[in-house]
């Protein structure tokens, strides 16, 4: 793909040219390729993704709403030094879990709780229920977004919540996430801590 400062000597390009050429913006760079037919195979394999997507889409739109829980994906998304947003990096944990679990629980919003300790609402990704997913979730903290450890010990969902150990003293600033079967299940919380 090339990418041009004015496009045919248009500064605003964007669409189908003659049917040769294609002229957008990705990601706020001007870019000019070859016109490509695309392809619909519609295997199953193709079928089951599409459907994987949708219900990730789904998921993202009508259950994980909070604006906090959003900001937390956003900081993930930078941390991760790729060009992506937020939704991306929700996606890629949806989508990398759903296919082996689609009653899979994610966090809506993470909160500072007593004892300094935080507090995951976690929510089911079918249905928005409250989160119910057996097993142990992993516990990842740092004092930036990009250095978080593995915490010793794994923790459930407890009516819906998942609560850490004490990460430190009040008003410490902590980067919290939660983690299982190897992806994200919630984004990067900044959180304050409180006694």
């Amino acid at each position: 793909m090339a990418i041009v400062k004015a496009p045919l000597l248009s500064l605003g390009a964007s669409g189908k040219l003659a049917g040769t050429l294609v002229a957008s913006t990705w990601k706020g760079i001007k870019t000019m390729r070859e016109y490509v037919k695309p392809a619909n195979p519609k295997t199953a394999a193709q079928v089951t993704q599409r459907g994987l997507f949708t219900d990730a889409v789904s998921a993202y739109r009508n259950y994980f709403t909070n604006a906090t829980g959003r900001a937390d994906w956003d900081r993930t998304a930078l941390a991760s030094g790729k060009a992506e947003s937020g939704f991306n990096s929700s996606m890629r944990a949806l989508l990398g879990t759903l296919g082996s679990d689609p009653d899979a629980s994610f966090s809506n919003v993470a909160a500072a709780a007593a004892g300094n300790t935080v507090d995951f609402t976690m929510l089911n990704a079918d249905d928005g229920a409250a989160g119910d997913e057996a097993g142990d979730f992993e516990i990842w903290v740092g004092s930036a977004p990009d250095s978080l450890l593995l915490q010793p010990a794994g923790v459930a969902i407890d009516e819906g919540t998942i609560s850490t150990a004490d990460l430190g003293d009040a008003a410490d600033v902590k980067y919290v996430k939660i983690r299982k079967t190897s992806f994200d299940r919630s984004g990067i919380a900044k959180i304050t801590l409180t006694a």
